[in-house]
């Protein structure tokens, strides 16, 4: 080969140009793989793609389809009673806001608790699904005796707004016991515990305000909570202590 070919040869090989793909490659090899960004925006665009984005990302599309499947079965759990299938879910998810729960609302959120216990007891009894009874009673005693041991360390008198509270649950309680017991359901609203708690508290409280300098108009009404108390009217003493208490 002349040196003038040699030229030309080397002239034509200054025109050749990589392909796009081996110039990308080399630089990755040399710089380091990069991690591709996540785009919200190109995931939805992917996930347009149907049956080839599931494909291709099947770890992820697998999660989101249990976490739809778990979300939409949870919903379904909120509606159901004691004795179906789901109410253990329906549980669970109910534990699990017992820990954002503070001890000063303890109390309201057990008395919350038998009024919804309570609530499927009525949608039982109008069902007329007595299977179910027996586990919706069990519940109820449950929840009934959790409700007792948060209201013997009550102390409303610290606290008016959780003596309002107190009892705006304690009359619901009172107003569905009586409902369901019109419906035939026996075993409810019974229980010597939970008089006792009511007991202490409305007893307390008559201790605090006889301490107290009242007019004679509160005097009367005073003596009406005591009769209350002493007939075992704990809900309407406790009433009576509200508004004494607001006068």
């Amino acid at each position: 080969m002349t040196e003038k070919e040699l030229i030309a040869k080397i002239q034509e090989l200054r025109q050749l140009k990589p392909r796009q793909d081996w110039v990308v490659l080399t630089k990755k090899q040399i710089l380091g793989e990069e991690k591709p960004q996540f785009s919200f925006i190109g995931f939805l665009k992917e996930l347009q793609r149907g049956e080839k984005f599931a494909f291709q990302h099947k770890p992820a599309f697998a999660f989101i389809t249990t976490l739809l499947v778990l979300i939409g079965v949870f919903g379904f759990a909120q509606n159901s009673v004691p004795g179906d299938f789901l109410f253990s879910l329906k549980k669970l998810a109910e534990q699990g806001q017992t820990i954002f729960i503070s001890e000063k609302e303890q109390s309201k959120y057990n008395l919350e608790a038998v009024n919804k216990c309570l609530d499927d007891l009525t949608k039982i009894a109008q069902a007329n699904q007595s299977q179910k009874l027996a586990s919706a009673i069990t519940e109820y005693q449950q929840t009934v005796s959790k409700a007792v041991e948060s209201l013997t360390r009550t102390d409303p008198k610290k606290d008016s707004q959780n003596l309002k509270e107190l009892v705006a649950e304690v009359k619901k309680i009172e107003e569905k016991t009586n409902i369901i017991k019109s419906l035939g359901i026996e075993g409810i609203g019974e229980n010597q515990e939970w008089d006792n708690a009511l007991a202490q508290i409305v007893e307390r409280e008559i201790k605090d305000l006889e301490e107290t300098t009242l007019t004679e108009e509160q005097q009367e009404a005073l003596i009406e909570i005591q009769n209350d108390y002493e007939a075992g009217n704990y809900s309407q003493a406790l009433e009576k202590i509200l508004l004494l208490t607001n006068n």
